[in-house]
């Protein structure tokens, strides 16, 4: 007789705002995180969609606090965590004291405990970089039509 399968599950994290340079449809965010799953041997869950106001995070913060039937929360990238530090750390800790993992499926990357925030910390300032692509266009724009 075999041992019941175990599965990790994960609860998708998604956002309608602009991340990392990109603006992700809700779905293929989803699709993305679902595939990630399947891959990798985890259930997953329905994904929470987070607010459209610049810089909120209610909905992430809710996930962590509520994580009883999850081990982990997928989302798409580390630019989706919110780019203040010190607000970042926190929900990060707060996600490892529930147990939680934090899995971000672009960049392939599993956070599972304190000492990974530094290699979060250098993802979240990269990915910010394409955050400002479009401003840094136009200026070149404007500096080629002079």
């Amino acid at each position: 007789m075999t041992a019941p399968v175990s599965f990790k599950n994960l609860k998708a994290y998604t956002s309608p705002r602009r991340f990392s340079g990109f603006q992700i449809p809700i779905s293929l965010q989803s699709m993305a995180i679902r595939r990630y799953c399947e891959e990798r041997g985890f259930r997953f869950n329905l994904h929470a969609n987070e607010n459209i106001t610049h810089n909120s995070h209610l909905v992430l913060e809710r996930l962590i606090s509520d994580s009883t039937s999850y081990e982990g929360i997928a989302m798409c990238s580390a630019g989706m965590l919110p780019t203040d530090r010190v607000h970042r750390v926190e929900l990060v800790q707060r996600a490892f004291e529930f147990g939680l993992s934090l899995h971000f499926v672009f960049e392939q990357m599993v956070v599972s405990n304190p000492s990974q925030i530094a290699a979060l910390d250098e993802l979240v300032v990269l990915n910010s970089l394409g955050d400002r692509v479009p401003d840094l266009l136009s200026g070149m724009r404007s500096i080629g039509s002079v």
